[in-house]
């Protein structure tokens, strides 16, 4: 062996390593790469193995090993026994220094000797990191095939090295102790939503490996934002903080609570199934119900809805255990409030939103078109893109059947997202290989445009879809953004500002469902609306001559503004015929066309 060649490659390799103190690496990160660089560095190193933790723990295992020899780690544990306590590892833990073996020679090394010879140790090095006065740290193990390898070579390269690994565990331990205060409530000292999530995700990872139950308890206090308004936000906050203590001395010790945001709490019960979930939902209630505090005269006094969601029962991920929680509180909320709901009551709506959760990711939501059709001459005009989820069986589900569990767990943004996208691409293509020219309605949800990085990036695929193309579509383009009148109610500038690049970009907006809501003609003025899509049910009802005269009405306007009305639902000529000559420019329902649907 040449000892100098041999020396500047472990310099070099060390030297490699930490280079990832610089870059903010953990310190896991950082002895594993000097594991990796030390065996890479040279062919006598037949093993490098790390270990990060308590010292004084009953066991230390590798965490880490490398080499040609890291077989030799699998089932290596050192504990606590007077032989153990002997060797070389814990020594060096203890005294806080290098601890160089002869493998065949060093008494120490005794309960390990057999299998290490089979192994072709000659020598070992054993390096603690870090400081011995904190209870975090650890060791790098080196083991060579060379007899007084480390003589030759000399070990001040390992111990810089070594020193220099302290320095990244100090590091480390104070970029915690920042984490740590980014991830606290500055008024309950409870874990913030940031924070919590990491516990959800590992009791759910727990519970999942253990075959255990566990259950989270989502609770809101009953009308605070009166409270607030009413007393100001100091009484706000000290009930807010009264809560989260009652909440702290109710809940088990094994339990984790949290402030979810705002003057809701998310508590998590390991171990604890649907039933003895309930019961401490009930007794956390009624605690709070208990709770009061004083001012002047007067105690003011707060109730608390909760919603629980229990694994394995009503979800199978940590998200969809997150919505099944939040469904069981707008329950408990909607039905008045100061009460305890299971997420069971709607186990229904669960199972169907799961099918729709795995058919999203296996890419089995998809669009079936309906044609849409001018009533004057019969020809197609327009398609609408209607959802369609695919099981596994192959069966297609209707929307009818799945948007309603979609809406009330707030995932219709990714059935949106997923039918708009589909269509997107099936409307280039058509007009790529000549299709007819058409208009493609799509729905496009309040919720969609809550998730402004899905807006976004449909804005982009609609950019890159017209490019594809290749024909010049010129200002108006084929697609149509169709919202209902029940999603509008509310602030309809809002909406128009969320749809204004796509507005500007040339695609048309109609409403549908027109003639539902109350509020329908203010949208008319507030929205550049090029469509109106006739409510269904007053289709279905056109022999009665009132609701003839109201569509009439409803036509008439819409010429006035010069828009253009889609009656739904047409399933006979009859129908037709009366909305023909009710002067409905399209329409679309059976009588024209079942959907169609894409296999593409």
């Amino acid at each position: 062996m040449e000892s100098s060649q041999e020396q500047l490659s472990i310099y070099k390799a060390l030297l490699m390593a930490t280079k990832s103190l610089a870059q903010g690496n953990t310190p896991e990160e950082v002895l594993r790469a000097a594991c990796d660089a030390i065996v890479a560095a040279s062919e006598h190193v037949c093993l490098a193995w790390m270990y990060l933790g308590n010292p004084d723990s009953e066991t230390i295992r590798p965490s880490y090993s490398v080499g040609r020899a890291s077989e030799y780690t699998r089932d290596l544990v050192v504990d606590l026994s007077p032989e153990a306590m002997k060797g070389p590892g814990r020594r060096s833990l203890a005294k806080n220094e290098p601890v160089l073996v002869q493998i065949d020679s060093d008494p120490s090394f005794g309960i390990w000797r057999e299998k290490a010879i089979r192994y072709g140790f000659q020598e070992g090095l054993t390096l603690p990191i870090g400081d011995p006065d904190q209870p975090f740290r650890g060791l790098i193990v080196v083991f060579v095939d060379t007899r007084e390898y480390f003589e030759q070579i000399g070990m001040e390269p390992f111990i810089a090295f070594a020193q220099l690994a302290t320095v990244a565990l100090d590091q480390a331990r104070l970029k915690v102790s920042l984490e740590e205060m980014a991830s606290i409530d500055p008024l309950t000292n409870l874990l913030n939503r940031r924070a919590f999530q990491e516990v959800v995700n590992r009791e759910y990872a727990c519970a999942k490996r253990s075959a255990k139950p566990f259950s989270m308890l989502l609770f809101d206090l009953d009308r605070f934002k009166m409270l607030n308004d009413n007393y100001g936000h100091d009484i706000g906050d000290k009930i807010l903080l009264g809560v989260s203590d009652t909440a702290k001395i109710t809940l088990r010790t094994t339990d984790w609570l949290s402030r979810w945001g705002g003057e809701e709490f998310l508590a998590i019960l390991p171990d604890t199934d649907e039933r003895g979930a309930f019961k401490i939902a009930e007794r956390l209630r009624g605690e709070i119900e208990k709770f009061s505090i004083q001012l002047n005269n007067q105690k003011i006094k707060t109730t608390a809805s909760i919603g629980i969601a229990s694994y394995p029962r009503d979800g199978d991920t940590p998200d969809f255990l997150l919505k099944a929680a939040d469904a069981a509180l707008y329950e408990a909320k909607k039905s008045g409030r100061n009460r305890v709901v299971e997420a069971r009551d709607k186990r229904e709506v669960y199972s169907i939103a799961a099918k729709l959760n795995t058919a999203i990711e296996s890419n089995r939501l998809m669009p079936a078109y309906q044609v849409i059709v001018d009533l004057k001459t019969g020809k197609p005009v327009a398609e609408e893109a209607l959802a369609r989820l695919i099981d596994e069986s192959g069966n297609v589900i209707e929307a009818t059947d799945f948007i309603s569990a979609a809406m009330e767990l707030q995932l219709t943004h990714l059935v949106d997202y997923q039918i708009i996208r589909q269509t997107m691409s099936h409307c280039a293509t058509n007009i790529a290989s000549g299709g007819q020219d058409i208009a493609h309605f799509v729905n496009i949800s309040a919720d969609l445009l809550l998730h402004q990085d899905l807006v976004q990036g449909l804005f982009a695929e609609a950019q890159a879809a017209c490019i594809s193309c290749g024909v010049d579509l010129g200002p108006t383009k084929p697609m149509v953004l169709e919202i209902t009148e029940r999603q509008l109610l509310g602030d309809a500038n809002a909406v128009k500002a969320k749809l204004a690049p796509f507005i500007d970009f040339g695609m048309r907006l109609a409403i549908d469902d027109f003639g539902s809501g109350y509020s329908s003609f203010q949208y008319l003025a507030d929205l550049p609306i090029s469509f109106l899509k006739i409510e269904g049910s007053l289709i279905k009802q056109l022999n009665d001559k009132r609701v003839r005269q109201i569509v009439k009405r409803i036509s008439d306007i819409a010429k006035d503004l010069q828009l253009t009305t889609i009656a739904e639902f047409v399933e006979d000529a009859d129908t037709a015929d009366i909305l023909c000559e009710l002067e409905i420019d399209w329409a679309q329902g059976y009588f024209f066309g079942h959907p169609v649907l894409s296999r593409q």
